[in-house]
């Protein structure tokens, strides 16, 4: 069986006072579907649940991924998602259905919900390098530069290449505008609204839609405290996972699509935004 990173974002531009249900978030049909992971975004404390397999919802009532405090007063703090274990494998072409709660007396906008995992294909149906039998191996991080990036608009084809000396494992990201001043608070927001899409070597995408840079990376000027309310684009700093690993022979390439919509953010301007793609080189011997 080969396993290939997968990601599947679900969009609702807006829940209502009362909530929604069985939201339907339709899989690709080339492969099984196996979730691990399940991370909301602009959701808070108001709680989502999604149907299993079996079209069964995994829960019993709407939930959060959110850590809730266990003492009165203290703030909720958004969490990289809840894990799914064990997995829950999709057939292809199959439906998740999704509710989403609303407690807040207005309606919540552009409200996701990330499923990742892994796409379950047969042996010999996808091209896979891998490590060769004998290697050595040391601490790689790669990085790309998508300057320019207006407060909205789309840049495609930006290209990651791996050097000839070694094969590249990519196993987690980081993206920053590494634009800092004394503001602390114009610090943390040098963007909030980017997403990516990456893609393989002959374009093929690992995920349906565009992602949250946060999830799929990650940023190092994050806000990990919130009031369960608000919006939750600040993300606790740790690194993008990717899962599994992504491996890139030596003269080969990734590319990802960006795109921004921060049109409506006070203060926005244009960034560099640097993509660090780290893991590890690997030299065949």
């Amino acid at each position: 069986m080969i396993e290939r990173h997968q990601d599947y974002i679900l969009t609702v531009a807006s829940v209502p006072v009362s909530g929604v249900q069985q939201v339907p978030l339709k899989l690709d049909t080339d492969a099984p579907f196996a979730l691990r992971l399940v991370r909301s975004r602009n959701i808070g404390l108001n709680g989502w649940k999604y149907t299993t397999p079996s079209q069964a919802y995994q829960s019993n009532a709407l939930r959060t991924d959110w850590i809730v405090p266990v003492a009165a007063g203290q703030p909720a703090y958004c969490s990289r998602g809840s894990i799914a274990y064990n997995e829950m494998v999709y057939p292809p072409g199959a439906t998740i259905n999704v509710d989403i709660g609303n407690n807040t007396g207005q309606p919540l906008t552009n409200c996701q919900l990330l499923f990742r995992g892994s796409k379950l294909y047969k042996d010999g149906t996808q091209w896979v390098p891998s490590y060769p039998p004998k290697m050595g191996i040391r601490p790689a991080v790669y990085q790309v530069i998508v300057p320019n990036l207006g407060v909205s608009g789309t840049l495609l084809n930006n290209q990651l290449t791996i050097k000839n000396d070694a094969d590249m494992v990519y196993r987690c990201g980081a993206c920053d505008a590494f634009t800092m001043t004394a503001n602390a608070a114009a610090s943390a927001f040098q963007f909030q609204n980017v997403y990516v899409k990456l893609r393989d070597e002959s374009y093929k995408a690992y995920s349906n839609d565009y992602i949250h840079v946060n999830d799929l990376f990650g940023q190092g000027l994050p806000t990990p405290l919130g009031g369960g309310t608000g919006q939750d684009d600040q993300v606790l700093f740790t690194p993008g996972l990717v899962t599994p690993e992504i491996y890139v022979p030596r003269k080969h390439n990734l590319y990802f699509d960006v795109t921004r919509n921060d049109a409506a953010v006070e203060g926005a301007a244009t960034v560099d935004l640097y993509f660090r793609f780290i893991g590890m080189k690997v030299f065949a011997q």
